[in-house]
């Protein structure tokens, strides 16, 4: 198993000293965390994607990607998700196309529907479009462009026909990878079976996701490919101190009026509003907070429950800029070694 960082790019006041940084200073602090993850030797960095949101400033990941590739030489440069349903295929293959050959072959797309309704309005503007129809037709579209880089003809309900369409550049990884993100429902996994593609299950939910995994698995022999291909990703929110009390006070603080926020501003958020805290950051949870010792044995747990390829860490809710970096040491310090001797956890570098 490898490890990473994710982020997605949130802007809020920091859970101890109530300051709220700039949208200057975020976008530059992802870029930094990007080359410390480099630096620390873990294995990938992955941006979000939001829009019409102010509380986000990733509405640009190939930008973002990119000054990330510029600064860094050997971690994947992951998405986390691409909103393909509310994209044009043809424009997200040239992004990561051009990004895939500027970074020397480092790029991997995480597709996904999302689950904001701002993004819908601002992109597409429908509140309640199927994103499921639209993310099956955009994949394969997509999938074909990067594929054969020629399109001689393509017709389909959410975009206009494409005729003897070349898209350049070509991506310099052959096949540049496409993942599939997941997060409550089993469309996405199933739709990641039938055409062999990864999948990162990430999302709040409490308890394992060891059950989507396995229909995962199960879906993809099914389909006639190869079990030993399917590459399966996961994502979990870590907060880590030595004062475990403290930490989960402040964070649930964090949270709740987070939560609490998103409720109110979008309708889709309000089923993950609604989820127990306790049961999120329980022994079971997406969330885990603790000491370095207690955040390595629950990656250690849902290794042995997923057997996954890829474990993204996401820290940056609600610190600063430098508090997130030195939680970034201290995981790298404390929790990756005992993580690696459990599990082989790989380092780069």
């Amino acid at each position: 198993m490898q490890l990473g960082f994710n982020t997605l790019g949130g802007i809020s006041a920091d859970r101890t000293s109530g300051q709220v940084p700039t949208e200057v200073e975020r976008l530059r602090s992802i870029v930094a965390q990007a080359v410390l993850t480099e630096e620390l030797g873990l294995s990938a960095f992955s941006v979000g994607e939001h829009h019409g949101d102010t509380t986000f400033v990733t509405s640009a990941p190939p930008i973002i990607l990119a000054a990330i590739a510029a600064s860094t030489q050997r971690i994947r440069l992951m998405t986390g998700v691409t909103l393909l349903p509310l994209l044009d295929p043809v424009r997200v293959a040239e992004d990561y196309a051009t990004l895939d050959v500027l970074s020397g072959g480092r790029v991997d797309v995480v597709a996904g529907k999302g689950n904001f309704a701002n993004a819908s309005r601002l992109l597409v503007g429908e509140d309640e479009p199927d994103r499921s129809l639209m993310l099956r037709e955009r994949l394969d579209l997509l999938l074909e462009i990067l594929r054969t880089g020629h399109i001689a003809s393509w017709s389909g309900q959410f975009r206009p026909p494409l005729r003897d369409a070349y898209i350049t550049p070509r991506p310099l990884q052959q096949p540049l990878p496409v993942w599939l993100g997941a997060s409550r429902h089993l469309d996405a996994i199933d739709l990641a079976a039938q055409r062999g593609l990864p999948v990162l299950i990430a999302g709040f939910r409490p308890g394992s996701y060891a059950d989507f995994v396995k229909h995962y698995r199960d879906e993809l022999v099914r389909h006639g490919h190869d079990p030993s291909t399917g590459r399966v990703a996961s994502l979990s929110t870590v907060v880590v101190s030595y004062d475990e009390d403290r930490a989960r006070r402040e964070y649930r603080a964090y949270w709740e009026s987070i939560t609490s926020k998103f409720a109110q501003r979008d309708v889709r958020r309000q089923p993950t509003a609604s989820q127990s805290f306790d049961d999120l950051a329980g022994p079971n949870g997406q969330i885990l907070i603790g000491t370095p010792e207690h955040v390595a044995e629950r990656l250690i747990v849902i290794h042995h429950d997923l057997h996954h390829d890829l474990h993204l860490l996401q820290v940056d809710n609600g610190l600063s800029p430098q508090a997130t970096e030195d939680a970034m040491r201290l995981i790298a310090e404390e929790v990756v070694p005992l993580v690696q001797r459990e599990t082989g956890a790989a380092r780069i570098g």
